[in-house]
């Protein structure tokens, strides 16, 4: 057994946290707005509540989504490039699917050095999904889920119970099959078309905490990684430990040294597809499957 490094027991001890509060408040009831009008963006209370959670964990070397538009780009990028650890956190990854008692959402936090994620953490707390009991809305003490992290070179595993720990966190290694499914978020197919005769077929469930989920587990072959920062960088940490790698389409460019050079100044990928893959022979049969949308 390889124990954690100490930096993972600090994304640990969040994301426990996280994973509690925002059961508690679904136990509540939440209710979604949305920010700018815009109903592809939901918000509810936990995200906001966690949100500050981060902030007392993590400030002032911090990067969120409820307030990166307030540090900016170039702020953001002068914390990433320093030797001392920045983190990146998402407070409710799958914001809708949270708020509507399904399983796939969950809380992302990162330790970035020198420009790259370094150790990662997602806490799905609500990931067990028995649907043998299709009507069943499990309340937080009942809750099952999962925690997925990576540091030091190590993945790692361990069931939760109420958002926390109940077990203690084991090793993994990448499952060693192929499933002929890929990473498919709503993102992706506003912009481009997959062309299931190349063999690949579609998996999404809401979020991208459920997509690297997914991709970890052997559930999917690879994925696509063109959403916000926040979104890609706890499951960058946990995929490249466990040997995938980023390649830009069509090309099979490799990622640039940096992190915040994926993203633009609203830290979106939006404009650039990169594929997130075991290899570069799964890299390459992946991009022969996607089309761009005609405008």
């Amino acid at each position: 057994m390889t124990f954690p490094c100490s930096i993972l027991d600090r994304l640990l001890a969040f994301a426990e946290e996280a994973g509690a509060l925002a059961l508690a408040y679904r136990d509540q009831g939440v209710s979604v707005t949305h920010k700018d009008g815009d109903l592809g963006q939901a918000l509810t209370e936990a995200d906001l509540a966690i949100s500050r959670m981060l902030h007392a964990h993590f400030d002032p070397r911090l990067i969120e989504e409820e307030s990166a538009d307030d540090l900016g780009r170039d702020a953001a990028r002068a914390l990433l490039r320093g030797n001392e650890w920045t983190f990146i956190g998402d407070p409710i990854d799958g914001t809708k699917p949270y708020a509507s008692g399904l399983a796939s959402w969950g809380t992302m936090v990162a330790a970035c050095r020198s420009g790259w994620p370094r150790a990662g953490v997602i806490s799905l707390p609500a990931w067990f999904d028995d649907r043998t009991e299709p009507f069943a809305i499990r309340r937080k003490a009942d809750q099952r889920g999962l925690i997925l992290a990576a540091a030091d070179g190590v993945a790692y595993w361990a069931p939760t119970r109420a958002g926390r720990l109940a077990g203690d966190l084991r090793p993994f290694q990448r499952p060693d099959r192929e499933t002929l499914h890929v990473g498919w978020l709503p993102i992706s197919a506003q912009r481009y078309t997959l062309d299931y005769e190349q063999g690949f077929f579609p998996w999404s469930e809401s979020s991208a905490a459920a997509d690297a989920a997914l991709l970890v587990l052997g559930r999917l072959d690879a994925t696509c990684v063109n959403y916000k920062i926040w979104d890609a960088a706890a499951g960058l940490a946990i995929a490249e430990t466990l040997g995938f790698g980023l390649y830009r389409w069509p090309d099979l460019a490799r990622p640039p040294s940096e992190l915040i050079e994926l993203f633009d100044r609203q830290f979106s990928a939006r404009d650039t597809l990169w594929l997130l893959c075991p290899d570069e022979p799964t890299a390459a049969r992946f991009a022969r499957s996607i089309r761009c949308q005609r405008s």
